[in-house]
């Protein structure tokens, strides 16, 4: 049973949610199957390592029918009914969430459908208080303008049966429409535009959105009270350049404006920053080098990074990748030590670790590389390539001869045996071990042939490295072949 979608699905939730769950499931309003009451309690309390003794049917079956014979079909339905159950709450939390529970409009909506006119007409102030309330605080651009739809259709409609003055509900619809609709369409051709830089596909914007542009750039469309929406506008400008122009302007913009953003919009727009960045680094513009590490301070700070509670391991190594490159060697070393906490327990040990051998092989401290990387087992195939990766440039520099061929036969066996690995990962990985032997002979028996065969052999690598279409580490392939070409005799 441990398997189970029901358990599975609980395991994802913090202490938290499980203990509003309870609550959810024990409310005769949502729930009235005891059986499933039993049942939510009981993995509650066995939560979060759900052993296997205690998760097994017998053992189960036991606590919710003690005095029965075992039967699986009648278990079976209640794990089924205690998942819909699960399905509703997220649902509902969901629904909060969003603020749909305290939309004014479906208050209205309910009390015209059943002829609560004088209860209407009562809480008509406080529903049209409510309503300018609850729009000055949706700072989601799409989520205000969507609450402004939702809810001027039924202000109109009521209205209409109070015999009240409700023409400006529908002037102001037509606003709301205008703004949603040039929000939401701007916001996903940027996410268009995104995609097909990294798919290498076409995109090509639909005829009403060229209109909108049209008027965009017109002037005629107002942002002043629309700044989420121009942020995204700039976005997409930016990333329908081929250049950087309109980078600072958007960074200025954005930076301005973070405070009166939600979360959940704040960390979208980010990470279009964070990419354009990465896509300048990738085509050799170092300078947005420094903008990519500032960006990831940003979102450090305002917790833009955090999901699920926990900083992501990937996050953890770009920024410390980043920060290495910039020579941050200090704010880099304060970094890995103040968020280790913040990684998932699961993979705390193998992150921190490959992260700190990394900082340690930056400043040439190979000794304590190898023992960093040697004693941890990384089960996790990215950490484990990158980990070997990490090993073949620490003895390649430790000039280990032995250890380097053992290690490049070994990786090559684990890429040979590993079903995982793309075929792309596999040729960038074994063209890394091919052109990293060949640099490191080429660099022990420098001072042992003859310049001119030494000479020839180095060109010929130069040569296969810059037709080679995919090497992971490239650029510390090149550096190194750079290395040996520095005091060459010429």
């Amino acid at each position: 049973m441990k398997n189970n979608l029901l358990i599975q699905t609980l395991k994802l939730l913090d202490r938290k949610q499980v203990t509003r769950f309870s609550e959810f499931a024990t409310s005769p309003y949502f729930n009235k199957h005891k059986d499933v009451v039993n049942l939510v309690a009981y993995l509650s309390k066995i939560y979060p390592k759900f052993p296997d003794k205690k998760c097994e049917r017998n053992s189960v079956y036991q606590v919710l029918y003690p005095s029965i014979p075992h039967d699986q079909k009648k278990l079976a339905i209640v794990f089924t009914y205690s998942l819909r159950l699960l399905e509703d709450f997220f649902m509902v939390e969901q629904a909060k969430s969003d603020g749909i529970l305290t939309n004014k409009s479906l208050l209205t909506k309910h009390l015209l459908k059943f002829g609560f006119l004088d209860l209407l007409n009562s809480k008509w102030k406080e529903i049209i208080n409510g309503v300018n309330n609850q729009n000055d605080n949706h700072n989601s651009v799409s989520a205000k303008n969507l609450f402004l739809l939702d809810q001027f259709t039924e202000l109109d409609a009521a209205a209409t049966r109070l015999s009240k003055d409700g023409h400006h509900f529908l002037e102001t619809k037509q606003v709301a429409i205008d703004a949603y609709y040039i929000a939401e369409k701007l916001k996903d051709a940027c996410e268009l535009l995104q995609r097909s830089k990294v798919l290498k596909r076409e995109y090509t914007p639909s005829a009403l959105f060229v209109k909108s542009l049209e008027l965009i750039e017109s002037g005629a469309f107002d942002f002043s009270s629309n700044h989420p929406t121009e942020i995204y506008y700039r976005i997409f400008k930016l990333l329908n350049s081929n250049g950087v122009e309109g980078y600072d302007s958007l960074k200025k913009i954005v930076t301005e404006q973070e405070r009166f953003l939600q979360k959940n919009e704040l960390q979208i727009i980010y990470n279009y920053l964070q990419n354009f960045c990465i896509g300048q680094i990738n085509v050799g513009n170092s300078d947005f080098l420094k903008e990519l590490l500032d960006i990831y301070k940003s979102q450090l700070k305002q917790g833009l990074l955090i999901a699920n509670g926990y900083l992501p391991e990937w996050h953890f190594k770009n920024i410390v990748t980043t920060g290495l490159r910039l020579n941050e060697h200090k704010w880099v070393k304060s970094f890995i030590e103040d968020y280790r906490s913040s990684l998932q327990p699961g993979v705390r040990e193998n992150a921190y670790s490959y992260n700190l051998a990394a900082f340690y092989y930056h400043l040439k401290r190979y000794e304590d590389v190898l023992e960093l990387l040697v004693q941890v087992e990384y089960t996790d195939l990215r950490y484990n390539l990158d980990a070997k990766s990490l090993l073949l440039r620490t003895y390649y520099d430790l000039e280990e001869e032995e250890a380097l061929l053992a290690l490049t036969d070994a990786f090559r066996q684990y890429l040979k045996r590993n079903r995982s690995l793309t075929d792309f990962q596999k040729k960038g990985y074994y063209n890394l071990l091919k052109f990293t032997r060949s640099a490191f002979r080429l660099k022990l028996n420098k001072d042992f042939t003859k310049h001119e065969k030494w000479l020839q052999d180095f060109k010929k690598l130069q040569g296969k490295v810059a037709e080679a279409e995919t090497i992971f580490n490239q650029s510390w392939i090149e550096r190194k072949l750079d290395n040996l070409a520095v005091g060459s005799r010429q």
